[in-house]
């Protein structure tokens, strides 16, 4: 390291610079400056915190979601792994549905259904979907498996809502296997 830092990965900060969603700092002798010294300033915040360089698959967090609050108490280190976990599951549309071969409540992503991929319903499992499709084959479809079919999606909801707090008023509980 160059005499500009102070200590032991103790970085001197020129400046802050905003610039988008993020603040940058002016650190010209950080081994991972761009070419005009900008460093993310929250990343210089928590090495100088931990005293070391953080890590190639280490990212930081805001833990309050503001990326312009760099105060350490508000920042959090995690692998890219976790990081992305975290935020994966935020606001994903997922679907309640009854499975139209053997009745069964199951939740599913909206984007792993039939909506997503053209099709005319989503079964529970592969062999509910085999036997429904093999009785549509041989039988035709009858009117009991019609209503089975359009009763599949029982609500939309967003992941972050709980599916269990929204009422299931309406919904048929007598339910018996088409034919």
């Amino acid at each position: 390291m160059k005499s500009d830092n102070v200590g032991a990965f103790n970085w001197k900060i020129e400046k802050i610079v905003k610039k988008g969603s993020y603040n940058y700092a002016v650190v010209r002798n950080h081994p991972r400056a761009s070419k005009h010294g900008y460093v993310l300033h929250h990343r210089v915040v928590m090495e100088n915190h931990m005293k070391r360089l953080l890590n190639t698959d280490e990212v930081i967090h805001h833990k309050n979601g503001d990326k312009k609050d760099n105060r350490i108490e508000n920042l959090q280190v995690m692998t890219v792994s976790e990081h992305s976990k975290r935020h994966s599951s935020v606001g994903r549309a997922m679907l309640k549905l009854r499975c139209p071969w053997c009745g069964l409540t199951f939740v599913r992503e909206k984007r792993q259904t039939h909506i997503a991929k053209g099709g005319r319903y989503t079964c529970c499992s592969a062999s509910c979907r085999g036997k429904l499709s093999r009785n549509i084959q041989l039988n035709r479809e009858t009117v009991k498996m019609e209503e089975a079919i359009s009763g599949n999606i029982v609500m939309e909801f967003n992941s972050n809502d709980n599916p269990e707090e929204t009422s299931d008023k309406g919904i048929r509980r007598d339910y018996t296997l088409p034919t």
